[in-house]
């Protein structure tokens, strides 16, 4: 049967909210998000406030990507900020990734801190969710990232935290393709691994939130301003750093390329693509046509499978999860202070 599509954006009904005028939710979420954006610089001056006296004024996790690299080359020469810089080694870098990361820090002169996890805990959630064939192969990394970011800021007594989505160039990626869901993530695992190991796993849970946001750090996203102007930041970033190319978007590290590109689109037909031409199309930037032939385009990956995979499907509702929307009143408090990303409480509390 042919899918009910978004008059705007590639999203069709299947994995998106099809709305009366024909645009999907994720077009409102583009138009709120546009309608939101606001000056810059209030929200920088509020950070370089909190960071008076100390060592640091904000942190900001790096993985060699196009993204975080302009963000922390943005944040330290064109907002003259004084990040401290975090890493989540999984094992998996490419070798463009590590020199980006290596060139970006000397150049900004920042101080960078390296988490390395490859132990069999993060291993074995990985090949869990790999062997039930779940779509979330590559969550336990923004998982682990996530608490590891907020830690090191309370450890520094940081009270920001910069991340570097933009939702023109990225949108945002739907629930259906994609859950970022501690409770869930656990209980997944739980099926091979001892419970006791999952002690050794930075979980990012919805206590730590509340005991992040009680400590009044707080979230920023400084690309969905009006003026923090990320495309020419991004051009004298690559120039100036002599930034290496890993092969398109989120493929700066091995296993997150394979399970965009190779493990979503055979086992689950998710083509991610999607997501980042649908927010192209809405910011204006492409149109629909043009988003269309690239998408008909063979995915630009000459790997295999090079991780383990299981034969049969288990769907998500086998495993519990949080109820975001059960106390969406709060998480909109949180949202409102900075706490939690707007994104988040439309994606999980509406």
């Amino acid at each position: 049967m042919t899918k009910k599509e978004c008059t705007r954006c590639l999203f069709t009904e299947d994995v998106a909210t099809i709305m009366d005028d024909g645009q999907c939710e994720y077009c409102k979420l583009h138009d709120k998000l546009e309608a939101q954006s606001q000056d810059f610089t209030p929200v920088l001056w509020e950070i370089k406030q909190a960071g008076k006296g100390k060592q640091y004024d904000c942190v900001i996790g790096i993985s060699g990507g196009v993204d975080s690299s302009t963000l922390l080359y943005a944040a330290v020469t064109r907002w003259k900020l004084r990040p401290l810089v975090i890493h989540f080694d999984n094992g998996y870098n490419k070798p463009e990734a590590e020199l980006n990361m290596r060139n970006l820090c000397e150049e900004t002169n920042t101080n960078y801190i390296r988490y390395i996890n490859h132990d069999t805990v993060y291993r074995s959630l990985n090949a869990t969710l790999r062997h039930l064939v779940l779509p979330d192969a590559d969550i336990p990394n923004d998982i682990a990232m996530t608490k590891l970011i907020y830690e090191a800021a309370r450890m520094y007594k940081i009270k920001y935290i910069l991340n570097g989505h933009d939702f023109r160039t990225e949108g945002s990626s739907p629930k259906k393709w994609s859950l970022i869901d501690s409770k869930y993530l656990r209980s997944v695992g739980e099926f091979w691994t001892p419970k006791n190991d999952f002690d050794r796993f930075p979980f990012f849970t919805i206590k730590d939130q509340l005991y992040y946001a009680f400590l009044g750090i707080k979230q920023v996203r400084p690309f969905h301003y009006k003026n923090s102007n990320r495309t020419q930041e991004e051009i004298e970033m690559r120039k100036r750093i002599g930034f290496k190319e890993y092969g398109g978007k989120h493929a700066e590290n091995l296993y997150t390329e394979w399970v965009g590109k190779y493990y979503l689109p055979n086992y689950h037909d998710i083509d991610k693509r999607i997501t980042y031409l649908s927010a192209q199309v809405r910011s204006g930037t492409i149109s629909k046509q043009e988003a269309k032939e690239t998408l008909a385009q063979p995915i630009d990956y000459d790997g295999s499978n090079q991780w383990d995979v299981g034969y049969t499907k288990m769907d998500r509702s086998h495993f519990p999860r949080y109820n975001f929307k059960k106390y969406r009143a709060f998480w909109w408090v949180l949202m409102k202070a900075k706490v939690v990303p707007y994104t988040f409480y439309a994606k999980y509390c509406k």
